[in-house]
Order: C-alpha cells, then sequence, then structure tokens
C-alpha cells in the first residue's frame, strides 16, 4: 500500500543550496503526487529546525532569561542586580554567535539552541560571584573602586579556572570528534565559554559600576 524512494545528493547536509534542493523536490512532489507523501532524511530535518529556529529561539531564550532573572533576583533580593548578570551572559552568546561565523563557517540551527542553555546556566555562576564579593565590599562602605578591586581579588580566580576548563575542554574535543553536529557543539560551547569569561572580566565591572545607584538599596540593607 505504500512506496518509498531514496533519493540522493552530493549537496551539503545544512546549506541555502540544500535547502533550495529541498524546497524544489517537496514542489514536484506536490505537483505530482496526489496521495499523502512524507520526507525524512537530514537535510529534511535541517531545513525544518530552521524554518521553526526563529520561533523556538525566541521562546528558549525568553523562558531562560526569565528563569535566571527570578533566581538571582531572589538570591540577592532585588530586581536591579540581574540586569547586568543576565545582559552580560546574553552578550556571551551573541559574540559566540558571531565568532563562530567568521572565515564562513556556519552554525547548526540545533546547536545555537543547545549552547545558548547550557551557556547562561553554567556561566551565570561566575557574574554571581564576582557581584557577591563586590556587593559586600560595597556593604563595608568601601568606595567603588575598592569594591571592584576586592571583586577581583577574590573571585578572578575561581571564574579564571572553571571558566578557562569549560573553553579549553570542549576546544579540544571538537578537534577530535569526528561527528559534525557534536563537533559544531563543542567549538561552539568553547567560544561562547571564552567570550563570556571576557565579558565578565573587562565588561560587567565596568556596568556594575555604572549601575552603582541603582544598587545602593541593596548593600545599604
Amino acid at each position: 500500500e505504500y512506496s518509498g524512494a531514496v533519493i540522493l545528493n552530493d549537496y551539503p547536509a545544512e546549506s541555502d543550496s540544500t535547502f533550495a534542493f529541498v524546497d524544489r523536490l517537496r514542489l514536484l512532489a506536490d505537483t505530482y503526487l496526489s496521495e499523502p507523501h512524507y520526507w525524512i532524511g537530514e537535510s529534511e530535518m535541517y531545513k525544518e529546525l530552521k524554518e521553526g529556529f526563529p520561533q523556538e529561539l525566541l521562546l528558549l531564550t525568553l523562558l531562560t532569561v526569565l528563569s535566571i532573572f527570578l533566581i538571582v533576583a531572589i538570591n540577592f533580593r532585588s530586581v536591579f542586580i540581574p540586569i547586568p548578570l543576565v545582559m552580560t551572559i546574553l552578550a556571551g552568546v551573541y559574540v559566540n554567535i558571531w565568532a563562530s561565523g567568521l572565515g564562513g563557517n556556519t552554525m547548526y540551527y540545533l546547536s545555537y539552541l543547545i549552547i545558548q542553555s547550557i551557556l547562561m546556566g553554567a556561566t551565570i555562576d561566575y557574574t554571581i560571584l564576582f557581584t557577591h564579593y563586590y556587593l559586600a565590599s560595597r556593604q563595608r562602605k568601601e568606595d567603588i573602586a575598592a569594591s571592584l578591586s576586592t571583586a577581583y581579588r577574590y573571585s578572578s580566580h575561581s571564574i579564571l579556572t572553571s571558566g578557562l576548563i569549560l573553553a579549553i575542554v570542549p576546544f579540544v574535543m571538537s578537534l577530535v570528534m569526528k561527528d559534525p553536529m557534536i563537533a559544531s557543539i563543542l567549538w561552539s560551547l568553547s567560544i561562547g565559554a571564552f567570550s563570556v569569561l571576557i565579558l565578565i572580566l573587562f565588561v560587567l565591572p565596568g556596568v556594575i559600576a555604572a549601575l552603582d545607584p541603582l544598587m545602593k538599596r541593596q548593600f545599604d540593607a
């Protein structure tokens, strides 16, 4: 009652030309096949992922940001403190996407969804640690510069140790993995972790200092 066909081609698994080829096949099938028909295969899967990617990304980003925001807000009992922390991690994710595209490299859609979740969950701890020492110093009535210095002194070792492990280990693993999907995820995770590490050490302190007036209610409590 059923028929099957296997279509072989020389296109890569995921590319603009591959997706155009899949569209042509869909059009031909819709034109000449009167009965219901279904597509399976690697390229077809990536095509479906691409078509649903914007909605899935928006939902994933909103859920992830909201979850982290609530957890940090409850932990610090402040609605202002989570803002620079979450924005720093998000910036690291988007720097990762930009860096992954350098040199004509491509990134699987599924990899992007996975990397955003992992990075935001794994690296938010670094921002919390730095901010904790900063606020503790401000509670002791130290000025902004001294508080940033204290936060660097007590948190940089832990942040660098954990962050470099998260950046280097996936990078090494990506070099030996044969599966392009797994290699892409590992490579992207490495770049993302390194990007977040740089942002936390060199950008987050400035953002915290700029938002210090909004945080006074917290460290004056």
